[in-house]
This record gives C-alpha cells, structure tokens and sequence, in this order.
C-alpha cells in the first residue's frame, strides 16, 4: 500500500499534485528535483504526510540521513497510522547506525519496523528493513529469516541477493553463494560490490578465470577498489600468469602506498617465478634474479635468501651460497636447513671441524632433522671419533627403524671400533631392509 492510502485530505488537496509529481521525479532518483517539489506541495499545506514522507526518502537518497529522520517523524506526527513512514524512518536510523556506529539507532529502527508490522502484517518493506537492520547488527540467520518473509508477502520484491550470497560466503557454502551473486547481477549487472563477491566466492570453488573476469567487471566500476585488485592478482598468480598478477599488485599499491601486504604479494610472486627458474627449468641464474627482486622489496624474506643459496649451490658458487644461508641464521637463528646446507658446503671444502659445527646446530635447532644425524655420523667416522658417531646413527634409528643406511653406517662406525660382531649384525640387518619391498 502507498503513501496515497494513508495521506489526510481529498483528491482536491493542491498539494497532492506536487506530491505525485515528488514521487515521480523519486522513481528516476531525481532527488533534489523531488525535494523542490515536496516543499512546494509543503508550501500549500503543511500538514500533508505524503509530502513529509517523499521529501524523507529523497533526503535517504541522498544519504542524508538526519533530514531525512526529521522528515519521518513529522509525517508521523500527521499520521500516526503511516507503515511506510515508519518503515522508512526505521531505515533513517539503520543508516544512522551505521555512521555513527550506535546500535541503540538499530534498536530504534526494529521497533519502529514493528510498528509497521503492527498496522500491516504482511508489508514486505517493513520485513525488509527489519532483517537490514538485524543484518547491521551480525544476527545474520535472523535478518535472512526477515529477507524470506517479505519474499513470500510480495512476489515482486527486491531481495537482497548480495547479502545472502555474503552470508552464505560465511558459512562456506560457496556454490550456493555463487547463484545469489547471479541473481544479484541480473538486478545490478554493474555493482562492483556483488561483482567481487561474486570473484571471491569463484576463487573458492577453483573458477579463477571466472573470478578474473568478475574482478575485472568490478573494477571497471570501481577503478580505486585495492581489494579487487588484490584478488585479481592472487587468481592470476594461482594459473601462473605473473606478469599479471604483478601488474595487478602494483596497481594496489598506488592505491594504497601504506600498505605493506601488496608489496609482499609482489615479492612472493617475484620468489615463485625463482622458484620455477630453480626447480622446475634447472635455470640458476635467472632463478637468482628473481629472488634478488624478492629480497629488494622484502630485505629479510628468509625463503628468498634461502631459495637464492640453493641455486648459487647448483651454479658451484659455494662461497656465494654459504654468504646467503648465514643471511638466514642471521635473520632466524633457529633455521635447522640453513645450517644443513652449509654443512654440507663446508664438509665438500673439507672444513670437517665447521661442517660438524654446522650440522651440530641444525640438530640443536631440530632435533629430529635425521640427515644432518647421518651427514655429522659420517664425519666423525673419518675423523675417528667412533662412539660419536655411533650415537648419532642409533638417533635415527630411533626415529627411523626401518633405515637401511643408518644401519649400515653404524655398522661401519662399529666395524672401525673394532666391534665385528656388532658390526656383523648391524650389516646383516641393513640387507634385509634394503631386500624388503
């Protein structure tokens, strides 16, 4: 029911005219048009509602929110009897909430949705404005309730497919999120904020060429928005588009130049590209410019430093490699694969003692890291140290039982000890694990 049915006066009243004429100009968002209008209808009789009412939900659509409030409760003042007025001014003081971040607003808007209720049960804006405002509020299952029940009151009602898609985002339901954002684009092919949800939802499905064209769409919209950015150059990094997904990043940055995770982003996508070059395509060197890109965004990325030490290793470069992995311990001192790798360098150089240092800390920084166990049992096998090694074998054993090569190192440790029947049994228990299938 319109405002018509709940205005005061006849069909002579001059202010109707304006009125309608005010409710018109509303229908093509012709706000401040409608405002002129209203006030002249206001003009010739101040005490008409619908007049009040129209000047209000033009004020809304101009989100100005107060005027528009002010406007509701002079109808009301008029026509106490208004279920559109009340729902509107529930829909002033939403909006209110929102700005000012008052719940109480909320509150107020709820019961003035009841009042609605109240003289219409079935009006299917008061239902609406009563699950947006319980939406504002995080009770999200009740507020889709309310979506529901002005579904089922007016067939011709505008439901609030974004939020249902949002909601059901939440609760990872991503396929049904997927058809509300549809039938949401129907009504608004052009809303960058169902648009991205829409991308967001597809990313979580694996449909990342569709989430691409999503966020694209959106920031056709929206040219500024730095989060479709962000997820544009996340889908493009997934389907290994990199020149892409840097484009995108760095088109986030200029929109946010503070904010340090879109250089990140960049960085990790210049260490993935490193990481194809190093091992995927065996190309050393190319891999190494990659993570000096990393590394000049991000000085301490530990995988970058890491990564770069591998492929100096592959290039023979040992002095170079050992550099980058004390860059690691310098920046995480408990980094057991640091130390491994240089172990193993400084054990190819023949530097025994420092090689035993290194495997020594990458033990003490994970105790159950079996290969610096079997590389430092080795060494003190050459150097003579027996027992030490010995102890170190039967550490794996520990964690390995099933170790065909920690059984026939102990063996050999026990064989140079002097110890053949230990020794003896220790080969023989290696064969039949290496036999075993």
């Amino acid at each position: 029911m319109g405002f018509r049915d709940w205005i005061s006066g006849s069909d002579g009243n001059p202010a109707e005219g304006y009125c309608q004429k005010g409710e018109s100009q509303l229908t093509r968002k012709k706000f401040e048009t409608a405002i002129q209008t209203f006030n002249r209808g206001l003009e010739l009789d101040r005490g008409h509602a619908g007049c009040w009412n129209g000047m209000g939900k033009a004020f809304l659509g101009l989100e100005r929110f107060d005027r528009a409030l002010e406007c509701f409760i002079r109808a009301l003042e008029i026509t106490p009897e208004f279920p559109e007025a009340f729902t509107n001014k529930a829909s002033a003081l939403r909006n209110l909430a929102r700005k000012t971040q008052d719940a109480l607003k909320c509150l107020e808007a709820i019961e003035n949705c009841n009042r609605a209720l109240k003289i219409k049960q079935e009006y299917a804006p008061a239902f609406h404005e009563k699950g947006m405002a319980l939406w504002v509020l995080g009770k999200r299952d009740e507020a889709i309730s309310f979506f529901e029940q002005a579904k089922k009151a007016d067939h011709e009602y505008e439901y609030p497919w974004e939020l249902k898609g949002r909601y059901l985002y939440d609760l990872r339901k991503y396929h049904e999120s997927i058809e509300c954002y549809e039938q949401a684009v129907k009504a608004r092919p052009h809303d960058p904020d169902i648009l991205f949800g829409e991308g967001r939802s597809l990313m979580k499905i694996g449909a990342y060429q569709h989430a691409i064209s999503c966020f694209q769409r959106c920031l056709k919209e929206r040219p500024d928005f730095a989060p479709a950015y962000l997820l544009l150059g996340n889908s493009f990094k997934v389907l290994h588009q990199y020149s892409e997904a840097i484009e995108a990043y760095e088109s986030a940055i200029e929109l946010d130049p503070g904010s340090a995770k879109y250089k990140k982003n960049i960085a990790d996508v210049y260490l993935v590209m490193g990481n194809q070059a190093l091992y995927k395509e065996g190309k050393y060197q190319e891999a190494i410019q990659f993570y000096d890109r990393t590394i000049r965004m991000i000085p301490k990325h530990i995988n970058a430093w890491f990564s770069k030490g591998i492929a100096y290793k592959k290039l023979g470069a040992y002095r170079n490699a050992t550099t980058c992995f004390l860059r690691v311990v310098e920046i995480d001192p408990q980094n057991a694969h640091a130390y491994y790798e240089m172990g193993q360098l400084l054990e190819k150089s023949e530097n025994l003692e420092e090689a035993v240092r290194c495997y020594l800390e990458a033990i003490r920084s994970d105790p159950s890291h079996t290969d610096a166990m079997y590389n430092l049992g080795n060494i003190l096998t050459r150097i003579g140290d027996y027992k030490g090694a010995i102890q170190y074998f039967d550490r794996i054993i520990e964690k390995k039982s099933d170790s065909s090569v920690a059984w026939y190192a102990k063996g050999k440790a026990l064989q140079k000890n002097g110890q053949e029947r230990d020794a003896e049994r220790c080969f023989e228990r290696a064969g039949k694990l290496a036999a075993s299938p």
